[in-house]
């Protein structure tokens, strides 16, 4: 008998082993991630910092109409501005996809560093490497060369001019920023 025929019925076994094995890895719930103690708590610290911005975030993806500063013109008789408070109310635009509102609703509730709950622990690594990658954008744009953890966070909670230059129009640029890092991660987590 050749040494090849011999050696079919063992490959054969090990193909279905692998076959097997890969059917049921779909079938199974997700296993921790493992990370060093130095990381662990590095993405503690971060998601105590991160997460309690989506509040604001989320209040605004279920409200049904924006709510903004308004303007009118000058007044005809004085020629200046005779208005003390003027608001602008419209119909929202884009309604925020169900599950990703859901999804925030049950990630502020995680108590950071719990890794036990493996579904809020992996959607807020998920969310973080979407965070890292628009802050590491900011931070390039401020001369640094990369964006650790740390810097993930200082981007996200220092409203300076990396979030534009009109002071009043930062929360809503980060804000859109969170909402859209947070989707991605929710889509991706799928």
């Amino acid at each position: 008998m050749s040494p090849r025929l011999t050696c079919l019925p063992a490959l054969t076994f090990a193909l279905f082993a692998l076959g097997a094995s890969l059917s049921a890895q779909g079938q199974q719930p997700p296993r921790p991630i493992e990370l060093d103690a130095a990381t662990l708590a590095a993405r503690t610290e971060a998601a105590r910092s991160l997460i309690p911005l989506l509040r604001d975030v989320k209040e605004k993806a279920v409200a049904r109409y924006d709510v903004g500063r308004g303007s009118v013109p000058d007044s005809p008789f004085t020629g200046t501005q005779t208005t003390a408070v003027a608001i602008t109310i419209g119909k929202k635009n884009t309604p925020v996809d169900p599950q990703v509102v859901q999804a925030m609703e049950h990630l502020l509730e995680w108590e950071p560093g719990d890794r036990t709950d493996v579904e809020q622990a992996a959607l807020f690594d998920a969310w973080l490497a979407q965070l890292s990658r628009r802050a590491s954008t900011i931070a390039t744009k401020r001369g640094q060369v990369s964006c650790d953890t740390d810097c993930v966070v200082k981007t996200m909670t220092s409203l300076d001019d990396g979030w534009g230059s009109a002071e009043k129009q930062r929360p809503e640029n980060r804000d859109q920023v969170l909402l859209e890092t947070f989707t991605d991660a929710v889509k991706r987590k799928k």
